[in-house]
This record gives C-alpha cells, sequence and structure tokens, in this order.
C-alpha cells in the first residue's frame, strides 16, 4: 500500500507531471502535437501552394484547357487537399496555444479568418507544456529556407503581375 492513511484522496495519473525543459521536433504530416509560427507556414502553406502550383502547370502542357471538365476536377481536388492540409497545421498551431483544434473551423469563415491568421502568426505559443504536449524545438535550418522560398514566390508573384504587359 503506497499511502498508509486510508482517509487520503486516492492518486490519479490524469495529469502526469511533466518536464518544463522537454521538447520534440515537430514532423510536417503529423496531426497530434504543437508547431511554431515559422513551421505553420512551412509546414501549412508552402506544400499547398506548391500542389496548386502543379495543377496549373499540368493543365496547361497537358491541354486540360480544352477538357475543363477534367480541369475543374483537378483543380478542385488540389484546392482540397491544400485547404485539408491548412486546416491540420491550423489545429496544430491552436494546440501551441493551449486553445481547442476546433478553433481552425474558423478559417472557414471570411471575414474572421484573417484575423485569426494574424493571431496565430503573431502570438508566440507557450513556452513550456501544455495539455497538448511539451514545446516544439527550434527552427531547423530547413525550415527557415521554406519561409525565405515563400517570401521569395510572393515577391515573384507580385512581379510578375508588373512584368506582364
Amino acid at each position: 500500500m503506497d499511502n498508509p492513511n486510508p482517509y487520503a484522496a486516492p492518486a490519479s495519473d490524469l495529469n502526469p507531471v511533466r518536464d518544463p525543459r522537454a521538447s520534440y521536433t515537430p514532423t510536417p504530416f503529423s496531426l497530434d502535437g504543437r508547431i511554431g509560427r515559422l513551421r505553420y507556414l512551412v509546414y501549412g502553406f508552402l506544400p499547398g501552394v506548391l500542389l496548386l502550383m502543379l495543377v496549373a502547370y499540368l493543365i496547361g502542357p497537358l491541354g486540360l484547357v480544352e477538357r475543363r471538365a477534367v480541369a475543374q476536377l483537378l483543380a478542385l481536388a488540389g484546392a482540397l487537399a491544400a485547404l485539408a492540409l491548412a486546416l491540420a497545421m491550423t489545429r496544430r498551431r491552436l494546440h501551441d496555444l493551449a486553445r481547442p483544434g476546433w478553433w481552425a473551423l474558423l478559417m472557414l469563415l471570411p471575414p474572421v479568418n484573417l484575423l485569426a491568421l494574424g493571431y496565430l502568426l503573431y502570438r508566440a505559443g507557450d513556452a513550456g507544456g501544455n495539455r497538448y504536449g511539451p514545446p516544439p524545438s527550434e527552427n531547423t535550418t530547413l525550415v527557415a529556407a521554406g519561409v525565405w522560398s515563400m517570401l521569395l514566390l510572393g515577391v515573384t508573384a507580385i512581379v510578375a503581375q508588373f512584368d506582364v504587359g
């Protein structure tokens, strides 16, 4: 018997003591755990943007512009895959902020999604562990390269708009 006092409250392991220094390295396609701001950008949006660029490329050279139904179906499939990935990463980012994952559905409401995105990108995650797990480890060089490539892609898209004519 662990406790000799018969009147003591029973012990529970529902809230185990976590090591405040513990962390883990998030993986790109996991649905569990927490991710920080830069990983949220890279894991959530860069694959979606690349997927949509691939779909746009396939529609042009494969001559699917004339086959409108096939092109629309391919574009819809790419957009749904990108949306599912972005919502999954939004859930993980919310977990880093100790918020429930179902709040990711706010990203589907056009007036609210910009405010929610600003909140997710501005607010730092919990420094220690929370009920969703230990904090993510520091960003790697690959994550930083992903952010830089997204910035380069955005600047290229803006410049291309003015250079068309």
